[in-house]
């Protein structure tokens, strides 16, 4: 999946005009959709980037099983949970990236689960921006530190 598609799909639901009544602005819905999406972009850039790292980039290994085992191996609340441990180890690109995964986790569970969740446009695009930089922060990290936060948030320490 690729993260750059689904933050312009964020960035579309979170900037187009509502139909309907109230033209001019995004629907609730369209808002609520945009932050899980952004949610999603950082999911699958780190479940591509735990896989490039650990299993390899090119055509060749990304056709292999292991490849698509790791890239699935990413479980949300594990993930989310392992990142809050030990964060404070790693590069600031990759605090950065741990920090937002964390708060862009909790609002898509506001905006997915909670009935009573408002969400402007504005905060909404926020989100998107930030889940955006972080990521490209995050993929100009240095690989080893990307390996070592694969392998922090795919496997329980013992």
């Amino acid at each position: 999946m690729n993260w750059a598609q689904v933050i312009a799909i964020a960035r579309l639901l979170a900037t187009a005009p509502e139909y309907g009544e109230r033209r001019g602005r995004p629907q609730q819905m369209q808002l609520r959709k945009a932050v899980s999406a952004a949610y999603y972009a950082v999911f699958h850039a780190l479940a591509k980037s735990n896989a490039d790292t650990l299993i390899g980039v090119s055509a060749q290994f990304r056709s292999l099983p292991a490849w698509t085992q790791t890239y699935r191996a990413l479980d949300h609340g594990p993930a989310k949970n392992r990142i809050q441990g030990r964060l404070n180890e790693f590069a600031p690109a990759i605090r950065s990236f741990g920090s937002a995964f964390i708060i862009l986790q909790d609002e898509r569970h506001r905006a997915d689960y909670d009935p009573d969740a408002e969400f402007t446009r504005f905060d909404t695009i926020r989100l998107i921006d930030r889940a955006e930089v972080v990521i490209i922060g995050f993929e100009a990290s240095e690989p080893t530190q990307r390996k070592s936060f694969a392998a922090h948030v795919l496997f329980r320490s013992r």
